[in-house]
């Protein structure tokens, strides 16, 4: 944990610009500590009379845990109320009228909080009884739809209506644009209202951006959209990096190669030709449009192929995890997080490496499915370094799970995702902003000559690009005023 006098040295800039803008954006690198420069903002504004209440909009996980441990740590923020919003209608209900200082909510009950907010308070002529908010991880509400409770979504102008009666708007993330200048707007939509990007998406995209990709189906900003974007947001968005402030040591990129057995190639060449494929099995493979042919590829990479949309799976070839027990056997008895992409491979995995927790042996599985005393109990046995492989999808190994307590050095990839978010965030899981001394590695396991290559160099590598020039741009500009 940072001491009060390593916060005050660099973390005051991202304290001062909530401060000092009504709306606003920070984008810094995880371990600079969004979460205590927002509550130390709210508590000098709280302490101006500038607002009352603060209301924070975050991921479940994020939602339960990493905001109340956090104000713990800090003798200035230990004494903050909190009023988690969740479980069923009663509940929520209680914790609305709950008293407070810090009301806390994951976004797919704001549809719920929507009506609540404008049927209690603003139909009365009343404000709502926070005055700020906040939103951590905002990319969350990067397409303008934001996930509701019954699982269908809530256009991002139905929040705004209500979020106009804050007087404070502020965004947090560390991940801005995975996906390039289209996922700006709705992040700026619901913290300035469309002042800067506008209300429109498709004027936006009009605007700003070009048609890109299959069918035109994604978007890109041209030469001229990305600098008029970058100079409409830049006053109120601040970009802090780890490496301006803190001695990190280096992570290194690491590919480690493999071939497909003369089988494997056989159907991999069928299906990417033909979109076809007949396994030795007998069983055949076939897919009907682009999108699904990119993922079976990815799936034949990757050892195994899943003959019906989420049915039964055939193994096509074992040399990933033929890899993986290479890197396990030349990790020096340190652990080792792998990330995955299907089920299949979770479970290929498991029985690869079977757990033996008395042994400490084998592989465990993180899932977003664990409750909070199971995941506690992997998290300690992770940091006592007695799992030597510790697994989990990237949307299971995301925002506000910390896993630097461990030894490890290592994050495998037994294949890649197409999201750099779910990419960026899994790989900050261990070697964020308070990271160990020593050199950390991230593996990548490829099939030679396979969709493998073109997902981490002409997806993942291009996007990290454009996402850090962003960033680049926007801090420049800081520091020119």
């Amino acid at each position: 944990m940072l001491s009060e006098a390593d916060f005050y040295s660099y973390q005051h800039r991202g304290v001062d610009h909530i401060i000092g803008h009504p709306n606003c954006m920070v984008w810094a690198d995880m371990g600079l500590g969004k979460t205590i420069m927002l509550l130390t903002a709210f508590l000098r504004l709280r302490a101006a009379w500038a607002v009352s209440a603060l209301l924070i909009i975050a991921p479940k996980r994020i939602i339960q845990s990493v905001w109340r441990q956090e104000a713990k740590k800090w003798e200035h923020t230990k004494h903050l109320r909190f009023s988690l919003i969740h479980g069923n209608r009663v509940s929520r209900v209680a914790a609305l009228r709950r008293r407070a200082d810090i009301y806390l909510v994951n976004p797919e009950n704001l549809q719920w909080l929507v009506t609540e907010i404008n049927h209690r308070w603003l139909r009365r002529k009343l404000y709502p009884p926070f005055s700020m908010v906040a939103y951590d991880e905002i990319t969350r509400l990067k397409n303008a739809r934001m996930p509701n409770v019954a699982g269908g979504s809530v256009n991002a102008k139905a929040w705004v209506s209500v979020a106009k009666y804050f007087s404070r708007r502020a965004g947090l993330t560390g991940e801005p644009a995975t996906n390039g200048y289209a996922d700006l707007f709705g992040q700026y939509l619901v913290v300035d209202g469309g002042q800067r990007l506008g209300t429109a998406v498709t004027q936006y995209r009009e605007r700003f951006l070009a048609p890109s990709g299959y069918q035109g189906r994604s978007w890109i900003a041209t030469r001229t959209g990305r600098q008029q974007i970058q100079d409409r947001i830049a006053d109120i968005t601040l970009s802090l990096s780890a490496k301006d402030y803190l001695d990190l040591p280096p992570v290194v990129d690491n590919v480690i190669w493999v071939d497909l057995p003369p089988s494997a190639r056989k159907i991999y060449d069928q299906v990417e030709e033909l979109f076809f494929a007949e396994l030795d099995s007998g069983s055949t493979l076939e897919v009907d449009f682009a999108a699904a042919k990119f993922n079976k590829l990815i799936q034949i990479a990757s050892g195994a192929v899943y003959l019906t949309t989420g049915g039964p799976w055939e193994e096509i070839h074992r040399e990933k995890l033929e890899a993986l027990q290479d890197l396990l056997e030349e990790s020096g008895g340190r652990p080792v997080l792998c990330g995955y992409t299907y089920r299949h491979e979770a479970q290929r995995i498991a029985a690869a490496f079977p757990e033996k927790p008395q042994e400490h042996s084998g592989a465990t599985f993180l899932s977003s499915k664990l409750g909070e005393r199971a995941l506690d109990d992997v998290i300690r046995r992770w940091d006592a370094d007695e799992i030597p492989l510790l697994c989990g999808h990237p949307k299971s190994m995301g925002h506000g799970l910390n896993l630097q307590g461990s030894s490890a050095r290592a994050v495998v990839w037994f294949s890649l995702p197409y999201d750099l978010q779910l990419y960026n965030q899994m790989n900050a899981r261990l070697f964020g902003g308070h990271r160990r001394k020593g050199a950390s590695v991230v593996h990548h396991i490829l099939a030679r000559n396979t969709i493998d290559e073109v997902l981490l160099w002409e997806k993942l590598h291009p996007k990290q690009k454009t996402q850090q020039d962003l960033k680049d741009r926007i801090k420049a500009y800081r520091e020119s005023k």
